[in-house]
């Protein structure tokens, strides 16, 4: 940021957030606090410096758990059985990546999004765990194995388990488990919003995004 500020001559900076909302940081378990924390001190002090700006939220991309069925422990697609943590049945949001760097040019040169957060949540990429093994099992032609690992599980495995699983799992519990303090605030509707938030949707109605379905339907 200080040589944004030396050059003088940068129009629109877009930081490398795309993901969950930092503002949750606080609520969110160890390591992923620190980690997710320390991207909100950058988006702070992004603030503070008067820097024109666009941040980008999207919270999950796709290519990191559709491909797993919702466990970070898979090795790839599920073949016999899966994880799913918690009930299986709170819902986050997934977004193509693709998608993400088409709003990304779109939004750098828009003044609606002018220090703007731009929050990324295409309803019809709202999916639970549950609903992520059911596609699976249809596109497979056949029934997963399913073990249910309960959020006080969850919490002691981020604990014993190494870098990066535990920041994985922290996020996982963090975005898809229904009774995670991160989840207590609903980040898919309106009151999520602040003067500061902009909904892609609502900007860009003519867009088209990928679907969860649509990205499976590809792993297949």
């Amino acid at each position: 940021m200080a040589a944004i500020q030396d050059a003088g001559d940068v129009k629109r900076f877009v930081p490398s957030e795309y993901g969950c909302n930092v503002e949750l940081a606080e609520q969110m378990l160890e390591p992923a606090r620190t980690l997710i924390g320390a991207k909100l001190r950058v988006r702070e002090a992004l603030r503070a410096s008067g820097i024109p700006h666009t941040i980008i939220c999207g919270c999950w991309s796709h290519c990191f758990l559709l491909p797993k069925a919702g466990d970070p422990e898979a090795d790839g697609p599920p073949v016999t059985r899966t994880t799913i943590y918690g009930d299986g049945k709170h819902q986050a949001m997934f977004v193509n990546e693709k998608d993400i760097s088409t709003l990304a040019i779109k939004a750098v040169n828009d003044p609606r999004t002018l220090n703007k957060v731009l929050y990324v949540r295409p309803l019809v990429n709202l999916c639970s765990l549950d609903q992520l093994v059911y596609l699976w099992e249809r596109k497979i032609g056949k029934n997963l194995k399913k073990c249910y690992v309960p959020e006080e599980e969850l919490v002691k495995k981020i604990q014993v388990s190494p870098f990066p699983l535990n920041f994985q799992l922290a996020m996982v519990h963090s975005t898809l488990l229904a009774r995670a303090p991160s989840c207590k605030k609903n980040t898919i509707g309106g009151d999520a919003f602040d003067d500061n938030g902009v909904e892609a949707t609502e900007l860009y109605p003519d867009m088209k995004f990928v679907t969860v379905e649509e990205y499976i339907n590809g792993l297949i």
